[in-house]
């Protein structure tokens, strides 16, 4: 448990470690929010409104002053090797576009959440993308907070909702979501209140933070 909102205390994943610093995403989709208001089919998200809300709007809300102090400020280049080529021949440019900003809060990219999620190590982007859209996939479903599910515009029939990702397209409009049925999609119609917002983040561990980790709560100590 690190920080609140709505009311909620937040739940948060451990992604990966580096030294004393940890990569976090909330368990549940926090709050519906739009991926971006200006009307646009195709914005970056170094230009997007809910990259905006996120560190502005919701880390100023769900943390308290001594909780921002071990947020860290953070980028990423994503990772090459879960990434699909445009070239026949493979290499640069890539399909999944990176945030390429830095960041106290974000969503996670296209293949940030294929490293951290898919249950094989060494998939082989040319054979398909991870969480494939043509079926489901348990590990990245996701589950709203109840203020969240008071706010999303639709959940499927077991009340699991979709989720932004933080990635657009390099020649397409839209951006990534997972679905709520656990497929990597496309949406293009940035301003809906379809999706969830799963916050990432990296932190500076704390010896009282109690997270979870491969589907276990636990409190490190260490």
């Amino acid at each position: 448990m690190y920080g609140s909102y709505q009311g909620e205390v937040i739940e948060w994943r451990v992604l990966d470690k580096k030294g004393d610093e940890v990569l976090l995403i909330s368990e549940y989709g926090l709050d519906a929010q739009p991926y971006d208001t200006s009307g646009k089919n195709r914005v970056l998200w170094e230009d997007s409104t809910i990259r905006e809300w996120l560190n502005d709007d919701f880390y100023n809300s769900a943390f308290s002053e001594d909780e921002k102090a071990n947020i860290v400020l953070s980028f990423s280049e994503g990772f090459e090797a879960k990434n699909s080529s445009t070239r026949l021949l493979g290499g640069k440019p890539y399909y999944h576009l990176e945030r390429g900003t830095k960041d106290k809060i974000f969503l996670l990219s296209y293949t940030e959440m294929c490293l951290y999620f898919d249950p094989d190590p060494n998939p082989n982007p040319k054979e398909g993308s991870c969480f494939d859209f043509q079926y489901g996939h348990d590990e990245v479903l996701c589950y709203p907070t109840e203020y969240a599910k008071q706010r999303l515009y639709m959940l499927n029939v077991k009340d699991a909702c979709g989720w932004w990702m933080a990635d657009c397209f390099y020649d397409t409009d839209g951006v990534g979501v997972i679905s709520g049925y656990g497929q990597a999609q496309r949406e293009i119609l940035l301003n809906s209140s379809r999706y969830a917002v799963r916050p990432a983040m990296w932190v500076t561990w704390q010896s009282d933070m109690q997270v979870i980790e491969e589907s276990r709560s636990y409190n490190n100590k260490g």
